[in-house]
């Protein structure tokens, strides 16, 4: 089976066997998810109010709003209606409300134009600007634009037309999602948000209802564990793609294929899910430490470039003591340290501190790349590898012959200040998994620098780490660019 209709739109997944495999790893997070619920009551709690804000942040900055995540923290912790004057503040205030409202009764909130109508009227409520439209769909055109930076404005796409043709379309969108029972849940999900986005059934507010329907139909569909990470954030995070991917299939509107977009919302909630379960298990590793380790480490996380010496006066605590712990919570990448000498000061590692997949391409003119992990605590993660064949290939047959024929193989070299050196060779073939259809690698294993120092029996590190990769291979010019895609903190 090549292709398939869904709804109005073309699904042609290349492989539907991977297809199958990325839906159950998703899946079966929830089996997992059930057992993080049982033991980890306060620190989802903690979670969600931290997912709450970043998603109301995030969510409204991708509409043009201003407001950082600490601003509309404050703004949530003060909210008082009659002092809304600013539209940002207006539109953190409805979004939080409409938020809230979905979070508490998911449940008994039905896939119906009524409630969809309903929840705008929520989100739009403290917005004087859009009272003439709030839970009515749209009289004017509303077509999606950009602004240039010279002020001129592009068309992205343009929508479903007013009137009688929006109302059709909201309403078999609707009969679709409710009557179809053989679409896996979350294809599902990702269809009704890019159908309803290309609709855009309301004057103003469609993007942020269509992330706010998201979270709801994921919730209604099992998976409740999105509300305790923020699924706006990551889609502001890819911003760009975000807005590609929907613009590369609706300019083939109607009938168009929407595969490229469900690959796109499968891979954010990916992504979600590792965060997620990675901030689990950084608030299990704080819980599990002693008490002073306990008390440091709120003193940094309320004071960020704190010095070890104002920690000590300010908890009593002698001073070689205080370093000793700083020194174990930066080693288990808890903290991070910042300057050297009395200069030396420390903050909280987040996950948002860290880069995530970032590219680091080699080719033939540049098969060399070197960077420096300049203090304790700073990483390096490859954990996949995509090719990009320089010739055109019609079956993975030929572009595996030809990676074979290659025998393309990264070195990674790591040096300490101390000179102590460590190399150590990875064939990119290794990686290569059969029922994948494009080049794409999956480093099993990832490669983590400087751990590969700890791997090969160097019990101290010294900083900072010089390391160098090198792409080489069994010939002299390659048939493909190789991009590593890394995490970086």
């Amino acid at each position: 089976m090549s292709e398939m209709k869904i709804h109005t739109l073309i699904f042609s997944p290349n492989n539907w066997m991977q297809l199958a495999q990325e839906l159950s790893q998703l899946d079966r997070f929830d089996a997992q998810w059930q057992a993080i619920e049982r033991r980890e009551q306060k620190t989802l709690k903690e979670l969600k109010s931290i997912a709450t804000v970043r998603s109301v942040g995030a969510s409204t900055r991708i509409e043009g709003s201003r407001l950082s995540d600490k601003e509309v923290e404050v703004l949530i912790e003060n909210l008082d209606i009659n002092k809304l004057t600013e539209r940002d503040e207006q539109e953190v205030a409805g979004y939080y409300e409409t938020l809230n409202l979905i979070g508490e009764s998911y449940r008994d909130i039905p896939v119906a134009e009524t409630s969809i109508r309903q929840l705008h009227n929520t989100l739009m409520k403290y917005s004087s600007k859009d009272n003439y439209h709030k839970g009515a769909y749209k009289i004017n055109t509303n077509r999606v634009e950009r602004t240039e930076a010279d002020g001129r404005k592009t068309t992205i796409f343009e929508t479903t037309s007013p009137g009688w043709a929006t109302q059709e379309a909201m309403t078999q969108l609707i009969n679709w999602y409710n009557n179809d029972s053989t679409t896996h849940s979350l294809i599902k999900v990702a269809l009704f948000i890019y159908e309803f986005l290309s609709i855009h059934p309301f004057q103003d507010g469609n993007g942020r209802l269509s992330r706010l329907l998201a979270t709801l139909l994921l919730m209604k569909s099992g998976y409740v564990w999105i509300e305790y990470v923020s699924f706006e954030h990551e889609i502001e995070h890819r911003k760009k793609e975000y807005y590609k991917k929907l613009m590369e299939a609706q300019r083939n509107r109607p009938g168009e294929d929407v595969t490229e977009w469900a690959y796109f919302f499968l891979d954010c909630l990916k992504n979600i899910q590792g965060q997620l379960l990675q901030k689990v298990k950084e608030k299990e590793q704080r819980e599990s430490i002693g008490v002073r380790e306990q008390h440091i480490y709120a003193m940094v996380e309320n004071n960020p470039g704190i010095s070890s010496g104002e920690i000590s006066k300010k908890l009593s605590i002698p001073n070689s003591t205080v370093k000793r712990i700083l020194a174990d919570l930066v080693s288990a990448r808890n903290l991070i340290v910042h300057g050297a000498g009395r200069g030396t000061s420390y903050s909280i590692a987040t996950t948002d501190l860290v880069q995530r997949d970032v590219a680091m391409i080699l080719t033939n003119e540049e098969p060399v790349k070197e960077f420096t992990l300049s203090q304790l605590g700073a990483f390096f993660r490859i954990k996949k590898i995509v090719l990009t064949p320089k010739f055109e290939w019609k079956h993975p047959d030929e572009w595996v012959r030809k990676l074979s024929q290659n025998g393309l193989y990264i070195t990674v070299n790591v040096a300490t200040s101390k000179g102590i050196v460590v190399q150590q060779r990875y064939s990119i073939f290794g990686y290569n998994d059969p029922t994948y259809y494009q080049p794409v690698l999956l480093v099993t294993p990832n490669i983590i620098l400087p751990d590969l120092l700890g791997s090969n029996g160097v019990l101290k590190v010294d900083y900072p780490v010089r390391c160098r990769i090198e792409l080489s291979g069994s010939i002299d010019n390659f048939d493909f660019d190789v991009m590593l895609v890394t995490d970086q903190g």
